[in-house]
């Protein structure tokens, strides 16, 4: 078999993940981040130009093809510049403090990020995508780079002086938030969701106008937040949401899965990058909300999703879940998931066609670039009787296996196959929870397969690996791994149903040790990665939520579960300094604190405990009726005898081999029920 030779090769040709690896053959003299390439500018007295980008990103490729892989912009970024090139999702801390400078700088973030850096890491330049040449209203990356080359030779000093100045201003940026704490209190949160309900879109559902992400976070947070007052606009607004993606282009209807975005406020055109973590998140609103309207459409979508992330997204070999999945595929984006109406005619027939364009918005003029995305449109859709609408169905779901089958010839967008903790911990938290709706065993299995996988082969040294490909990890360790998959231990502590179920709560409680002496300060602050990290000019940290949750707060949350099941004052201690600290946040800028608001509810308000003690086939049965409730800030936890060192099993063993709950809210207690319904009716009160 012949090897493709290459003209030019450089120093990410060792690296693990897809998206350096993918400029290994750039005649750009690419380095990683690491010793050698900051050692070199620091030896050269060069500046440094560092890319930042991921495999998924459409922009990203763009500026690729257009900039990196051009002999005479590499000769020019070659001559002036150490060029190190940085994978953002395995790199968040590297990722946070530069995007916190372009957003300061230019008013605005995004990928690929470009950021030019003195040999000492501090930035003086900065921006997103460039084009070559003067255009779209941007200068042309090849100006860029010679203008800036050629001052930082001349005028070297005076560039330095003002990256301290721009230090400075970016140190000062990063701790605008600190500051006295406030009084911690329900308002805060009845004001946050306030504030995000003015911005909602009650036409197309979600939050603002184009461009259009999902938002699973605020959608989560609405529905706690109508569960909690009562108050239906909430509820509203989050069904709107979920049924307009569901029913949009951002949603592939014959694979099932969540595009990162829609470009435009209906929902129609993706941008068709597939995340694991957009789909993880997902997956757990749509089951809180199948949980509180017992609409089965909800639950559908959480299993086609399931089931796309089964197929396309989970390496066979581990069980690790994979990053993403690109927008493009020959060069073109959306290419893999659009189609001609005469592409369906040909396929599915006259008859099967109309049916399936009608329902699907296909037309011969096409609704993107002459082609068509699908999308459900409805509302013109009657029947007359339940057998034509079982009909129906049959014959939609008949030409959505035939098209399935036929776009699966086509050439496949590239799979970011790189495998990392942080996103898995929201995957197994998505697993369990689907597995609580549908009772779906092979969700269950996916679950309890990567929980092995991570606890064996990625917790290792006794620290988290960030990111695995092909028997390589990476090193260093970072606050999102820990906070998200502790989460989703968790999760799966109260889903596992076999007699090693614990395990899963003793590995998170062993990670939230670690996370408490590793990432937060003595005013309870939480960092995205340990003290004294040698190549970061700034310790980060991130308090507000962004594509993901900020970290700190999943992990308070966590505590607080934990401290109630293990009476641990350390994590009690904890979760009151990290609330404190977030404080001035939550009164100030309650917007972007969605998952902090959601932690400071858990704080303030009821904390439910279910402890079922036996083994009975009755014990499936409650388990069951507790997942199919929304019960939010509880805990769960059930076991054959009681006899284990959990503080929750107390004087609560049982030797008659009968099946008892125990329902206590705040500490207090009620009386032991033998029975689903007697369970019922106690969860009814509340």
């Amino acid at each position: 078999m012949s090897q493709t030779k290459h003209t030019h090769t450089n120093k990410l040709i060792n690296e693990n993940s897809p998206y350096l690896l993918s400029h290994a053959h750039n005649p750009v003299d690419w380095y990683p981040w690491g010793a050698e390439a900051l050692a070199k500018a620091k030896k050269e007295g060069k500046p440094i130009f560092l890319s930042i980008g991921y495999a998924a990103c459409h922009w990203c490729h763009v500026m690729e093809r257009e900039s990196f892989e051009n002999e005479e912009i590499a000769a020019l970024m070659n001559k002036y510049f150490i060029c190190i090139k940085v994978d953002r999702e395995q790199r968040p801390d590297l990722d946070q403090i530069y995007m916190t400078f372009v957003t300061a700088m230019t008013g605005r973030g995004g990928w690929p990020m470009s950021v030019f850096l003195t040999s000492d890491l501090k930035p003086f330049f900065g921006g997103t995508y460039f084009p070559p040449d003067d255009n779209y209203g941007r200068p042309g990356f090849r100006k860029i780079l010679t203008e800036l080359g050629e001052a930082y030779i001349n005028n070297k000093e005076e560039i330095i002086n003002s990256s301290e100045d721009i230090f400075t201003q970016l140190t000062s940026r990063m701790n605008q938030n600190s500051g006295l704490s406030i009084r911690l209190h329900d308002g805060m949160i009845a004001n946050g969701v306030s504030g995000l309900y003015q911005n909602f879109d009650h036409q197309n559902g979600g939050f603002g106008s184009a461009p259009k992400f999902p938002h699973a976070m605020e959608l989560s947070l609405f529905l706690r937040q109508f569960h909690k007052t009562g108050n239906t606009d909430y509820l509203h607004a989050s069904e709107k949401a979920l049924q307009k993606m569901a029913n949009g282009g951002i949603y592939d209807h014959l694979g099932g899965g969540f595009a990162r975005y829609a470009t435009d406020a209906k929902w129609l055109v993706p941008h068709f990058e597939k995340m694991l973590y957009d789909n993880a998140m997902l997956v757990t609103t749509y089951t809180d909300a199948y949980q509180i309207t017992k609409n089965e459409s909800y639950k559908q979508t959480v299993i086609e999703t399931l089931d796309f992330v089964l197929r396309e997204m989970t390496d066979a070999k581990t069980g690790g879940f994979y990053s993403a999945l690109d927008a493009d595929s020959e060069g073109e984006e959306g290419k893999f998931y659009v189609w001609s109406k005469s592409e369906i005619d040909s396929l599915l027939g006259a008859e099967s066609s109309d049916i399936f364009c009608k329902y699907y918005d296909v037309t011969a003029r096409g609704n993107f670039e002459g082609h068509n995305i699908l999308n459900i449109n409805d509302a013109s859709i009657t029947f007359k009787s339940s057998q034509e609408a079982a009909s129906f169905n049959k014959s939609i779901s008949k030409s959505e296996k035939i098209l399935f089958d036929e776009r699966a010839k086509r050439i496949r967008p590239l799979t970011d196959d790189k495998i990392l903790t942080s996103w898995n911990g929201l995957a197994l938290s998505a697993f369990a929870k689907g597995y609580q709706i549908t009772k779906e065993k092979k969700y269950l299995d996916a679950a309890v397969r990567n929980a092995t996988f991570v606890k064996e082969k990625l917790f290792r040294g006794n620290q988290l690996t960030h990111a695995y490909r092909e028997e390589i990890h990476s090193d260093g360790q970072f606050l999102e791994d820990y906070a998200f998959y502790i989460r989703g231990l968790l999760d799966l502590y109260e889903t596992d149903n076999s007699e090693n179920h614990g395990q899963w709560l003793t590995f998170a409680t062993e990670l939230a040790e670690q996370t408490v002496e590793l990432f937060i300060d003595v005013d309870g602050k939480f960092y995205l990665r340990p003290d004294n990290q040698s190549d970061l000019i700034i310790r980060p940290s991130d308090e507000t939520d962004g594509a993901i949750p900020a970290p700190g707060s999943i992990m308070i949350s966590n505590l607080i579960k934990l401290a109630r099941m293990n009476e641990n004052k350390e994590f009690d201690s904890a979760v009151k300094k990290s609330l404190n600290a977030l404080s001035p946040l939550f009164s100030n800028s309650p917007g972007g604190m969605t998952t902090g608001l959601q932690a400071l509810d858990y704080f303030l308000n009821d904390k439910i405990e279910i402890v079922i003690v036996g083994n009975s086939g009755k014990r499936e049965e409650m388990l069951e009726m507790l997942y199919n409730r929304f019960i939010p800030n509880k805990v769960i936890a059930f076991d054959d005898d009681g006899k284990n060192d959990l503080p929750l099993f107390e004087g609560r063993s049982i030797s008659d081999g009968k099946l008892r709950a125990y329902l206590c809210v705040n500490s207090v207690c009620n009386l032991p029920v033998e029975t689903v319904a007697e369970l019922k009716t106690q969860l009814d009160k509340l």
